[in-house]
Parts: structure tokens; C-alpha cells; sequence
């Protein structure tokens, strides 16, 4: 019995082994098109990592185990699935995915491939490698026509979008309006949504895709879809990220030795060789560091200080989202909550956030009826750096302690110390405040198809939020008043659109109407108080009540309303002749009632070329051409919600008098702030736009082309008032027009090179813009014009005025030249001193000289993606680039000795250098000014010497990841399970002077940053 059961057992090995004997399977690879073969055309065996890829005549030979089943890909072509057999031919169906692609653009959706105005659409797995608090700064560089600003602030906060240019002479009125799944604002997206819960960002950028949103939509709109569960899912997602940041020097700063030595240099240029007498140096032939005793008594020891240090640390990052999402036959749900913890680089400062998000779908009545919503509840906290810290580093003397020797802060004046506070004292000052926010986001809708074809769709939208502020100073050895004041902010905002949408299709020709009708409504409360002298200063104890001086309350509110009805046809002829007509009527209240309402057009038309049938020989390498061309009108009413009233302001402090007449009594009294305007009207900006979109070569070379020109007029500006006018001259008008035009192209190609996978994403922006127009009272006053002859119109809105140089006085006979040939009535011509050039050849240099110099406004913008993959590993890298001129007002404190008795740059030292040299040689030869303490030849002011070249090449992200193989993913039950390394801001090249080319002046200091991240899901 034990041999037959051995005999069996060994048979039954035998059929198994037999079972699972491999087979060679010869195949073709062709296009189902035109049955062309596809060379390296990849075929793997489904649930292995092993395959090859096809040969020139698209053959290829595998043995894989019987009954297996081979996946076949190809860049370009739809994958494809099929049993393994000997001789089989596969055929690739072209990828319309791209055309196919449904994209949100304002109250309805569109195919990709019938969209006619501009618009992009950015996929967030492109940049979900990017952890961040705010989602745009992913963006920068990335979006042709977007221009990012951002620095290095916790949590994001401070990144500013402009869509194609500025619209406005008001900073804050250029912003893009975003609308998130229906509900719109203009908060600073940190503060709104988690990039994690984001699907897509569509980026309207041209006034036919955007003149549905009508008056809000002058600077572009930016339309956010989030995450929603497939039909048939059911995930758990985890994502967690770790990040180290770290500070870059920007700028190369004297030691406390190395300014003694530019002072002495300094000091003896301008006093005939006089050595300086200093309680911090001395008064010998060279400067020697010293103790010396402060203002408040105490010794300070001789060292040397870098403030850039001392205020700056390394910091982390942390990130951690959970997502939960289902869907099933007749809905779906997603959850997610997300942690955000940010240090940053700047000692004291920091940012906290916890997001969560829930979001619903369901259909009934065989999806005739669907209900859903979204609620989005937001935390965050922030301690933010003292203002004017970073500039604050850089002013600070080398050779003043951060402490004095009793251990306190070392802030008192001092003989060459200055009177900078010390930038240490601050923000441990500044760590007592506290800065609390809570947001509540959100939408409910109803969508009913009572008969086929036409959708009625109602949804409310609601915007919450909540701030509270406390911010105490405590007393110090050089003001023994405690100080506290505390504010608290709530906003409401909602939306509430109905829209009706009727589809019809007839043969060749499609069409869509859409009509709606919108009403919305913001109202801001605000209270606030101050006091000092806060007997105790535990933080317990820190609030108004505690304080026994100086107690001052205010409070506040504000509405804005807008009702708006619009609507909009779409019409396609056979796929080929596209057309739509957009039509919005806005009425604001922040506008006079005789003018608040006005109407904002758009046309568009498209032609797909490649429909045509005189294109069918491009067939074999042009999958889709389209021209397209539009026009429309986009309003903006970003002012003060009260701008055109008369208002007065109540006030016992400027406005009481003695009613009685006892000398002693004061009544509270009212005077005028500001007058009203009953003209006001609309800010419009008017745009055209051409474009044309094309893929080819199987959809491996993909792209857009876009010329623009944007004109804004009747610009909204509060100007300036003579004092004859007396009170209350301060009064909005209607003045100035502005034009933004420029170029954008979008390129992309996708490919393979043997098992490779590689991608390459360019795109690039030129822009160029001009002031066209001012009110006559302030045309050559108002954005820096002299007052006298020259006018900012015909120049770039923030353009700088000032004085045109030649470089630096050589030797002396070059300025007895000079002097001879010019007279003199501003500066005083030295050698090594800056030389000013007549502009207006009138023979003198005097302040008509005064020039336009330029601005900072990006000339061009350019983004480079690329991507490979291979075998589970990912690596791509993003670089962005920006030209243009910077004004590099650093170097007031770095380049002028004269001009600040804090810090200045190692280049002085070459300049201290030269002119030891010349007293030698009678040649300066350096190009910057010779150190001195006196500042006869005016170098503060404005001058082509401070304007620079601020160009940059800079690699944004540098990311290598590996996914685990599908097998073992199977194995483990894991949807997907990746762990990847990042790097951010890894090196720049530019010819700037400054500290960034990125963040000009003295913003937060961008970092350098080191990720490591994990994502999988089940």
C-alpha cells in the first residue's frame, strides 16, 4: 500500500512539473490603424517583472508559463491584455486619453479636446512627491503663464499667483479667484484645502474660459476638484513625509576684524589720513576689538558675530495624511485627516495645521437624482518672525554680542554698534504671541434630470473663519512697559448658484446651454483691545483684564454682497468646429448704485485641423491639431467694501470739543475720512487670445501655443489729495489703463528607450507690460514719476527712478575732466565714487537727471520636467528658471560704508584694497565704491549701481523613489507602496549679487530641503 501511495505521489509531482513547463511564444506587435509594426513595444507577463521588447518589424519571442497572459504597452497606444499563444499578433489601439479627458471649467465640464479658450490642467500625482503647506508653491514654475512668489515661511502663507501679469495697481487686487468643488475665495490657499485631498487644478487663464465667473474673474481663476471615490473602490491610503531644512548664506558679511579694518580705511579715504578713535577698536594705527561697556552698564567681550547665524537653525517638517475612500454602484464617500508640523528656519517661528475633509456622492432614481456635498474643517496655528528680521540680520554690527556679560541681551547704542535691535531679543519677544485660526469649508448640492437631457443643479457653498490674535511684549532693561493687545476676527461668506444645463446631440452636431443664477454675500466682524502694565507676565495672566494702563477698544463690521446671472452655449459641428458664447451680468455693492451692475462678454471658436479629410495623409504622425481664438471682458471690484461712501469716523482723540464751555469736558466728535465717488464704476480688462493645441507621433509629442494681450482700463485707484483740499480728500476713481501681452508655449514628450520609460515637460512665458494711460492730476506723479516731465506711462507698472552711472572715477584726472565738462549740482565727483551721467544733455547733473531704470517684472519664465522610469525606480528632476532685472536694495547696507554703521559685504574689503592701491599707483582699479565715511557724492539715492542682473537657473526638485513590484504588492494586499528621497532648492545659478534671486529684498530666507517620504495604500 505505502509503494502504490509513494508511486502516486511521484506521479502527481511529474503532472504538476508538466503543468507549469514553459512555453516560447513568438508574436507581432502592430498599430490596429494601419497595421504598421511598433518597434520597442513592451510585453511583460502579466503578474511577473519579466518581458522584452519588440524588434524593428514588431517581433518579439518570451517563454512565459501555459496559459499565461502577456501585457503588452506602448507610449502612445491604449494597453493592452491577451492570452499567450505561439504566432499571436497583438494590435495597439491609439491612447485618446488625453482628448478624452474631461476637464472642470466653471459651473460644467468639457473634453480636453473641445476646450477652446486657455486652459491648464495640472494632475497632483505630478507633484505629490512636493510636500508643502500651500499647494501653488508645487505649482511654481510648472504652469505656463502662472507666475509663484514665494519665500520660505512656515506653513506657506506667504506665497502670492498671478495669472498672466498684473491687472491692477493694487497689489491685492491681483490675485486669481479659486473655486474649490463650487465655493469660491480668494484666502490664501494654505489656510483653505491639504494638497493631498487635491485630483486636478484647472488654471483659466484667458478671459472666454474665465468670463463665466464674470467680475471676479480679471486675474484669471483657479478651479480645485478633489478626491472622489471610483465606482467599485475601497482604499486606505497613508502618506507621511519627513523634511530637513536648512538655512544658505546668502550674503558674505564682514567679520567684527575685518570691518574694523574697512572702517580705518574708510575714515582715513574721507579725513585726509586720520586715524578713527573707537571704544569698540581703539584709536592706534590699526583697529584692535576691545571690552567695552554698554549703555546699561554692563562689559561686553570682544568677538565676532554672524547674525545670519544666530537667528537661523535647521528645521523640520512633518506631514501625515490618512484617506479612507469607497464607492459603490450608487455613490461614493472620502475621508481624509491630515497633520501638518513646521519649525522654521528662523529661530521662534513655526506653524502647526490639522485638516480634515469629507466628501459624499450618491445617485438615485436611476441617476436622476444626485445629492452630495463636501465639508472641510481646518485648525491652524502659527508664531510668525518679527517683522523685518531678515534685514534686520543683515544690519547688525559683526562686532555687537548677542549678550552682555551679566548674561542679558546686549541692545543698548553704542559708539560704531548702531542702534539695531537685537534681532535675538525679538523673537524671543515675539515667541509670547499666539495666532489661532479655524476655517469651516464647505458645499451641499442637488442635481435632478427631470427629462433627459437637462440637468437642474442648486449648491450652496459656505466659507467660515475664525482668528484670534494675542501679541505681548514683555518689559526689558530699556522700557519697563509691558505691552498687550489682543483682536479677534470672524467671517462668514456664501455662495448659493442654481444653474439649469441642457445637452443636445443631433447627428454631427452637439450643443450645450447652460443658465444660472448667483448670490453671495460676506460679512467680517472684528474686535480688538490694547493695554500695558500687566502687573504679572505668566502667560496665564495675559489678557486685557490684567492690564492697569493705556486701555483702548475698538470693534468693527463689514459686508459685501454680489448677484450675478450668466449663461453660456457650447456648439460642435462633426468634432471639427468648435464655438461658445459666455454672457455674465454682475451687480456689487462695493460700487456706486447708479454704476454697480454691468455686463462682461466672451466668444470663442475652435477648428480641429486634423478632422479634416485634406489631413488624412498626416494621419500616420498628427493624432490632433486645433486652432483656436477668443475674446472677453473680466471685471474686478477688489476695493473696500465702503469705497464709495462718504465716511466719517468717530473719535474722542481728533474730532472732541467742549460742548460746555468748562474748559475741562470733551465731547466725542466726527470727521470726514473719506469722500464719495458717484462715477465709480467697473475695473475691466479686456483679453484676446490665439492659441493652437497639437499631439503627434502617437501621442508621444503633446503641447499648446498661446499669444495673449490683456488691457485693463478704468482702474480702480485711491489717489493722493493736495492738503488744500483739507479733510477727507482721500476718495476712489476711476484712472488708468495698463497692458499685459506675451507668449506661452506648453511642450511635452513621452517615450522609451528599451525598458526606460522617460518623460520631458518644457514650458515657457513672455511677458511684457506697460502703463498706457494715468489721471491727468497724477500723471507724472503717481508710481514714482519726478512730478516735473517724466510719467509712468510707457513704462512697466513698478518701474524705479533714478540716476544713471558709468561706473566709478578711475584717477583723478578723470574727474577734473568730468568737472570741467559738467556743472556739478548734485554729488560730489572722487575718486572711487560713483559717476552720474547726464541723461538729458543739458551739461549739468542735477536731479533732472532722474531716469527710468527698469522693474523686476519676469521678462520670461521657464520650466523643465523630466522624468525616467525603470524597473519600480523613479527619478525626475524640475528646474525652473526666471529672466529679468532686480533691484538689489541690499546693497545700501553691503556696498556704502557711509550709508550704516551696521554690517556690509566682503567686497569691501577689495574695495578698501584698491584704494590703498591708489594711493600708490593713482589708479582705483575695482569696480565697486571706495569705502569712506562721508556721503557727499548722495550714493543713497536711487541709482542704476543698485539695479543688477537678477536672472536665475534654479533645480527646484530633485526626486529619486521606488515603488515595490506588483507581485509583492499582491502578496501583501497593498494598492501601492512607494518610498522616495527628495531634494529642493539644490543649487542656483545666477549672477545676482543678493542674498536670492528668488525672493528679492529681505523675505523669510527660502531653504534648502531634504525629504524622505513613504505612500501605500490597501
Amino acid at each position: 500500500m505505502n509503494k502504490k501511495l509513494i508511486i502516486l505521489f511521484f506521479a502527481l509531482l511529474t503532472s504538476l512539473g508538466a503543468a507549469a513547463q514553459d512555453i516560447t511564444v513568438h508574436g507581432t506587435v502592430v498599430s490596429k490603424a494601419d497595421n504598421e509594426p511598433l518597434l520597442g513595444a513592451s510585453v511583460v507577463c502579466k503578474g511577473q517583472n519579466t518581458g522584452v521588447l519588440t524588434d524593428i518589424e514588431g517581433n518579439f519571442t518570451v517563454k512565459v508559463p501555459e496559459g499565461a497572459e502577456l501585457v503588452v504597452s506602448y507610449i502612445g497606444y491604449t494597453n493592452r491584455t491577451a492570452p499567450a499563444k505561439d504566432g499571436m499578433v497583438v494590435k495597439m489601439s491609439e491612447d485618446n486619453a488625453l482628448l478624452e479627458e474631461v476637464v472642470v471649467v466653471g459651473y460644467s465640464t468639457e473634453k480636453k479636446a473641445d476646450l477652446i479658450g486657455s486652459v491648464s490642467v495640472v494632475k497632483m500625482k505630478d507633484v505629490a512627491d512636493t510636500p508643502t503647506g500651500n499647494v501653488m508653491q508645487a505649482l511654481q514654475g510648472r504652469v505656463a503663464g502662472v507666475n509663484i512668489v514665494t519665500d520660505g515661511t512656515p506653513g506657506g502663507t506667504s506665497t502670492s499667483t498671478s495669472i498672466r501679469g498684473a491687472s491692477s495697481f493694487r497689489g491685492d487686487a491681483n490675485s486669481p479667484l479659486y473655486v474649490i468643488d463650487g465655493v469660491m475665495t480668494r484666502d490664501n490657499i494654505a489656510t483653505v484645502i491639504n494638497a493631498s485631498d487635491i485630483e486636478s487644478i484647472q488654471v483659466l487663464k484667458d478671459a472666454s474660459s474665465a468670463a463665466i465667473y464674470g467680475a471676479q474673474a480679471a486675474n484669471g481663476v483657479i478651479i480645485i476638484t478633489t478626491k472622489r471615490a471610483k465606482k467599485g473602490e475601497c482604499h486606505v491610503t497613508f502618506d507621511a513625509s519627513l523634511q530637513i531644512q536648512t538655512y544658505n548664506k546668502g550674503l558674505d558679511l564682514l567679520n567684527a576684524d575685518q570691518w574694523g579694518q574697512t572702517y580705518w580705511t574708510a575714515f582715513r579715504n574721507a579725513n585726509n589720513g586720520a586715524t578713527p578713535n573707537s571704544a569698540i577698536y581703539g584709536n592706534g594705527a590699526t583697529p584692535s576689538l576691545r571690552t567695552y561697556k554698554n549703555l546699561n552698564g554692563e562689559d561686553v567681550l570682544p568677538q565676532s558675530t554672524s547674525w545670519e547665524d544666530e537667528i537661523h537653525r535647521t528645521a523640520l517638517m512633518q506631514t501625515y495624511t490618512v484617506g479612507l475612500r469607497r464607492g459603490s454602484e450608487n455613490g461614493s464617500t472620502a475621508f481624509s485627516l491630515s497633520f501638518l508640523d513646521h519649525d522654521g528656519i528662523v529661530k521662534g517661528t513655526d506653524f502647526q495645521r490639522v485638516n480634515s475633509r469629507l466628501g459624499s456622492d450618491y445617485a438615485f432614481l436611476d441617476n436622476h437624482l444626485k445629492v452630495g456635498g463636501n465639508a472641510t474643517v481646518n485648525w491652524w496655528k502659527a508664531h510668525y518672525a518679527p517683522d523685518g528680521i531678515e534685514e534686520n540680520a543683515v544690519k547688525q554690527h559683526p562686532a555687537k554680542a548677542v549678550y552682555d556679560a551679566s548674561g542679558a541681551y546686549n541692545d543698548a547704542i553704542s559708539d560704531v554698534l548702531g542702534d539695531t535691535s537685537n534681532a535675538l531679543r525679538l523673537i524671543e519677544m515675539n515667541s509670547n504671541n499666539n495666532h489661532e485660526y479655524w476655517r469651516i469649508l464647505g458645499n451641499a448640492y442637488l442635481s435632478v434630470e427631470p427629462v433627459k437631457n437637462l440637468i437642474l443643479k442648486t449648491n450652496f457653498g459656505i466659507n467660515y473663519y475664525n482668528e484670534t490674535n494675542k501679541t505681548f511684549e514683555p518689559k526689558w532693561l530699556r522700557d519697563d512697559v509691558n505691552k498687550l493687545s489682543q483682536s479677534t476676527v470672524k467671517r462668514t461668506d456664501w455662495v448659493w448658484t442654481n444653474t439649469a444645463q441642457y445637452n443636445i446631440e443631433s447627428g454631427k452636431n452637439s450643443l450645450m446651454g447652460l443658465l444660472g443664477i448667483e448670490a453671495k454675500k460676506y460679512h467680517t466682524e472684528d474686535m480688538n483691545g490694547f493695554g500695558t502694565k500687566l502687573a504679572i507676565e505668566d502667560p496665564n495672566y495675559q489678557y486685557l483684564s490684567s492690564t492697569t494702563a493705556g486701555q483702548t477698544v475698538g470693534a468693527g463690521a463689514s459686508n459685501y454682497t454680489m448677484y450675478s446671472a450668466f449663461g453660456k452655449i457650447n456648439y460642435s459641428y462633426d468634432n471639427r468646429y468648435l464655438a461658445s458664447v459666455t454672457i455674465r451680468r454682475d451687480a456689487s455693492s462695493r460700487l456706486s448704485h447708479e454704476n454697480n451692475a454691468d455686463v462682461f462678454p466672451s466668444f470663442s471658436a475652435g477648428w480641429r485641423v486634423s478632422e479634416e479629410k485634406f489631413m488624412e495623409n498626416t494621419k500616420p504622425w498628427l493624432n490632433d491639431l486645433k486652432l483656436r481664438a477668443a475674446w472677453g471682458v473680466n471685471g474686478n471690484d477688489i476695493i473696500d467694501n465702503e469705497a464709495f461712501y462718504t465716511k466719517y469716523l468717530v473719535s474722542l482723540q481728533a474730532s472732541s470739543y467742549n460742548m460746555n464751555g468748562d474748559g475741562t469736558t470733551l465731547s466725542p466728535g466726527a470727521y470726514k475720512i473719506q469722500d464719495r465717488n458717484p462715477d465709480l464704476t467697473w475695473e475691466k480688462t479686456c483679453q484676446t487670445n490665439v492659441g493652437i493645441d497639437f499631439s503627434m507621433l502617437n501621442g508621444r509629442l503633446y503641447g499648446s501655443l498661446d499669444y495673449f494681450h490683456k488691457k485693463t482700463k478704468d482702474m480702480l485707484v485711491e489717489k493722493p489729495y493736495i492738503a488744500i483740499i483739507g479733510e477727507g480728500g482721500y476718495c476712489w476713481y476711476n484712472g488708468g489703463e495698463m497692458v499685459n501681452k506675451g507668449f506661452e508655449a506648453q511642450l511635452n514628450w513621452r517615450d522609451h528607450a528599451g525598458e526606460v520609460d522617460y518623460s520631458i515637460g518644457f514650458n515657457i512665458t513672455v511677458t511684457k507690460n506697460k502703463v498706457t494711460s494715468l489721471l491727468d492730476d497724477i500723471y507724472y506723479t503717481y508710481g514714482g514719476g519726478n512730478g516735473i516731465d517724466k510719467s509712468l506711462v510707457g513704462q512697466p507698472y513698478g518701474s524705479w527712478m533714478g540716476y544713471e552711472t558709468d561706473g566709478v572715477f578711475r584717477t583723478q584726472q578723470e574727474v577734473d575732466d568730468y568737472c570741467s565738462t559738467y556743472q556739478i549740482e548734485f554729488g560730489k565727483p572722487e575718486v572711487g565714487r560713483l559717476k552720474y551721467v547726464d541723461t538729458n544733455n543739458d551739461g549739468r547733473i542735477s536731479s533732472a537727471d532722474r531716469t527710468w531704470l527698469g522693474c523686476d517684472l519676469p521678462k520670461a519664465q521657464l520650466g523643465l520636467n523630466l522624468g525616467l522610469n525603470w524597473k519600480g525606480f523613479d527619478l525626475s528632476a524640475f528646474l525652473s528658471a526666471t529672466f529679468r532685472d532686480a533691484y538689489n536694495n541690499s546693497k545700501y547696507y553691503t556696498d556704502f560704508f557711509q550709508l550704516w554703521t551696521g554690517n556690509h559685504s566682503t567686497r569691501l574689503l577689495e574695495a578698501a584694497n584698491a584704494y590703498e592701491d591708489y594711493l600708490t599707483t593713482g589708479v582705483y582699479n575695482c569696480d565697486i565704491p571706495a569705502p569712506t565715511t562721508n556721503n557727499s557724492n548722495n550714493e543713497n539715492e536711487l541709482s542704476r549701481y543698485y539695479v543688477e542682473n537678477g536672472s536665475y537657473l534654479r533645480l527646484k526638485t530633485l526626486t529619486l523613489g521606488y515603488t515595490l513590484p506588483q507581485t509583492l504588492k499582491n502578496k501583501l494586499h497593498l494598492t501601492n507602496a512607494r518610498v522616495y528621497f527628495q531634494a529642493q532648492n539644490v543649487f542656483t545659478v545666477t549672477a545676482y549679487n543678493g542674498a536670492d534671486p528668488e525672493g528679492l529684498g529681505y523675505p523669510y530666507a527660502i531653504p534648502r530641503n531634504y525629504t524622505i517620504g513613504l505612500q501605500f495604500g490597501f
